[in-house]
């Protein structure tokens, strides 16, 4: 019988190593957060050495299975077999969930279901994969920019994340309307302005586009920035892996690429607000900070920018400028700044934002 052989081939760990993530699991549990995030792998550790359970694994993608069909009798044959846990991955809202004590589902999408405990899984910080890689900082950056924050890492080449988000989406049209948000990664922009321009490419109902927008921010995989004390105005597009526009153009902004990649630290390791404004690429309102984004700068530039904030000094007590490999300090026009690597930033972000 199917289920049996499903039963008896209850997988191990994909790989030895494990995301340093502190996970406090509960009788019924939703696993979520985009693809390449060492979610399986992370689940399948934590019940490793629960030797109390009998447990169950089930991947919904699984080419072999037919969920409509395999599973028609699970509830009865996990009766049968006395089955304590159940793990469903790549879960989909049309699986009708057994009733069983312990029940733990993975998917990219945070889907609704009264009762359960839901735990997004965050992309790699910059410390997180330093650790996992056990690289130099120096090292352990150059791949980070290369490979991007993902748990797969290096095998997770910018071919295979195109095709991972074209097997995430639904259908083709859901796909095209990603991968137009992917190409507009750290731009000033609005989803209206967006949907204005990508329909002009082809037939698309409003409806579907703000639908499938909304379902990839509640997943998490998109980001939107507000500007300052201008809730309406464009907002600031991030992703949830900084180097997904690479996947889908030849064109390369390193500048936008480096600013994802301090969203990305501020947005999952501090617990206040993030704007921006006309002249800061973030600004942290709790903290009185201003962050500017200057991968490669020299100090000439560096001063004439920070000439140009006039309006935000009144709000700042500081300003941190982040670069890739220098570091100084100093003051301008009575406002002291800062300049750090991003690696020094990165490891120590708590040392740097005052009321993080």
């Amino acid at each position: 019988m199917l289920l049996e052989k499903i039963l008896q081939s209850y997988p191990k760990p994909f790989c030895k190593n494990n995301r340093n993530l502190p996970l406090s699991l509960k009788n019924f549990n939703f696993i979520y957060g985009g693809k390449g995030l060492g979610k399986t792998n992370l689940i399948l550790h934590y019940y490793q050495n629960i030797t109390s359970l009998k447990k169950m694994y089930v991947d919904l993608k699984d080419a072999r299975l037919n969920s409509n069909k395999d599973f028609k009798d699970i509830q009865s044959f996990c009766q049968k077999e006395n089955i304590d846990l159940l793990i469903i991955d790549n879960y989909d809202p049309d699986f009708i969930l057994p009733k069983l004590p312990n029940l733990t589902l993975i998917s990219q999408i945070p889907y609704e279901i009264k009762n359960f405990h839901y735990i997004h899984i965050p992309p790699l910080s910059f410390q997180e994969y330093k650790q996992i890689h056990k690289l130099t900082s120096e090292d352990a950056l150059s791949h980070f920019i290369k490979y991007g924050n993902l748990w797969e890492g290096e095998s997770y080449n910018d071919y295979k994340k195109a095709q991972s988000l074209q097997n995430f989406s639904h259908n083709p049209t859901d796909f095209w309307i990603l991968k137009n948000l992917i190409l507009h990664l750290g731009l000033k922009i609005s989803l209206h302005q967006i949907y204005l321009k990508i329909k002009k490419e082809r037939k698309l109902s409003k409806d579907i586009f703000y639908e499938y927008c909304a379902l990839l921010q509640k997943s998490k995989m998109l980001f939107w920035v507000e500007k300052f004390e201008h809730k309406l105005s464009a907002k600031k597009l991030y992703f949830y892996d900084f180097t997904l526009k690479n996947a889908f153009s030849f064109e390369r902004n390193f500048h936008l690429l480096f600013e994802n990649m301090v969203f990305l630290e501020l947005f999952y390791n501090i617990k206040e607000e993030i704007f921006f404004t006309d002249k800061l690429d973030f600004y942290l309102p709790n903290s009185s900070l201003g962050i500017l984004c200057m991968p490669f700068i020299q100090q000439q530039t560096l001063e004439q920018k920070l000439h140009k904030i006039i309006k935000e000094r009144e709000y700042c007590d500081e300003f941190l400028i982040l670069t890739l490999n220098q570091r100084g300090k100093g003051e301008n026009l009575g406002t002291p700044y800062l300049m750090l690597p991003f690696s020094d930033f990165a490891l120590n972000i708590t040392d740097y934002i005052p009321n993080s």
